[in-house]
């Protein structure tokens, strides 16, 4: 037995009329009147939706963001937690979906020192819209395994240095997402103090099983700061904290995608996000603003400031190492080596051959060479496998060092790049 159509309510007239037209052209009437009504009861529950949501943005009271306690428009702390609920604005930007932090923002403070240190790699790159190579990162204080020994700062260093412009503006973007949420929900040192420890946490878990490359970037701690926001909201329980930690979930997806599409360190990424889970569910925002625990907030704080200062300060002084090619007897031959390189892209091969003639000068025991287009060729062409080797992290820094002159100023082929976090 088929189920009958729902009565029309309210306004069904129209139904009606439409379902007897349709009847007189051989519609089934039955049928048509039920859809007719079911897109009408779905239009309503749409607009009372609508209606709920508006409510929900202009209400004219404050909900704690910590316990979810109603409070006065007018308070300025939630009388069952004690948590500060801010100015209404803030609240309904919040309601819109909008996260702002509270005050002075500590998350713009960090993404500005990442910034700075960018433009001293930006700077020593030769500027442009390139990637840096694993042998100038590696001179900035990138994390590389052989060096870690004699300078365990490596380990920090790392987290305030990024491998090209969109590796750059992904984690900003991130820090501006997910930085605020952990300021207000944990203090807004504590949020730098959480970000600069799990960054170096990813970057000590990544060197504990063997990842040798050269590496950078400061998503380890934002997946830090990811894993403390989902560990919080999952033991918190609560609708606000389970949404928090599905939100969490997405972005950890979207860095590990990023991350496998970039041939990132996704090893630095799932270490530092389980390093921050385990802390965001061992201590709750209400358990870390307990009196109690003023002493570790403090020390957390300095741990961020004083890590900060201490990475752009190791950073901005570091000078990269002589870019001289010990195969080339002097700049003259060098510049003739880049000049060479720079014929044959442009498809002057003459004049190609004729500078890896004056290049071969200061070879007395490469004399007898014969030079000619095949020589070019694989001179040059050698010279990009070597370039890709660098940027990848898989050939020694030391090696690449000498190199750095020639790839600044030879236009860059399309390349696999060092890892970036």
């Amino acid at each position: 037995m088929s189920t009958p159509p729902p009565e029309p309510t309210g306004d069904g007239d129209w139904i009606e009329k439409v379902v007897n037209a349709a009847g007189a052209l051989g519609f089934n009437k039955m049928r048509l009147r039920w859809k007719l009504i079911r897109w009408q009861e779905r239009r309503r529950q749409a607009a009372r939706r609508r209606e709920q949501r508006v409510q929900h943005i202009t209400y004219a009271h404050k909900t704690c963001g910590e316990c979810g306690a109603v409070e006065d428009k007018d308070a300025t702390v939630c009388g069952s937690c004690g948590a500060k609920l801010g100015k209404r604005a803030f609240q309904v930007l919040r309601r819109l979906g909008v996260m702002l932090p509270v005050g002075l923002s500590v998350s713009s403070f960090l993404a500005l020192a990442i910034l700075v240190t960018y433009g001293k790699t930006w700077i020593e790159m030769g500027g442009g819209f390139g990637t840096p190579s694993a042998a100038l990162l590696h001179d900035l204080g990138a994390r590389w395994p052989p060096s870690i020994k004699d300078e365990p700062w490596r380990l920090l260093t790392p987290v305030f240095l990024h491998i090209g412009l969109w590796h750059l503006a992904f984690n900003l973007l991130a820090i501006a997402s997910i930085g605020p949420r952990i300021e207000e929900r944990y203090g807004r040192f504590s949020m730098l103090g959480l970000c600069v420890a799990t960054g170096v946490l990813a970057n000590m878990g990544a060197l504990a099983i063997g990842d040798m490359v050269v590496s950078a970037g400061a998503s380890g701690g934002i997946m830090g700061l990811i894993g403390v926001a989902a560990g919080s909201g999952h033991r918190e329980g609560t609708a606000r904290g389970r949404e928090l930690r599905n939100d969490m979930l997405k972005w950890s997806a979207y860095t590990f995608v990023f991350g496998f599409g970039l041939g990132a360190d996704n090893w630095a990424h799932l270490f530092g996000g389980l390093a921050g889970a385990l802390f965001g569910f061992a201590v709750t925002p209400m358990t870390w603003k307990r009196r109690a625990l003023i002493p570790m907030r403090v020390l957390v704080g300095l741990i961020g400031i004083g890590g900060t200062i201490a990475a752009i300060a190791l950073i901005l002084t570091r000078e990269p190492s002589p870019t001289v090619d010990p195969q080339v007897a002097s700049d003259d031959g060098q510049d003739e080596y880049i000049e060479m390189c720079k014929r044959h892209r442009a498809g002057d091969m003459p004049g190609a051959i004729a500078a890896l003639t004056a290049y071969m000068q200061g070879f007395e025991e490469d004399g007898a060479m014969k030079i000619d287009a095949c020589a070019v060729e694989q001179a040059c062409g050698s010279l990009e496998i070597l370039r890709q080797g660098c940027n990848a992290g898989t050939l020694p820094v030391e090696q690449c060092r000498m190199y750095r002159r020639v790839f600044r100023e030879l236009p860059p082929l399309p390349m696999n790049q060092s890892q970036p976090r």
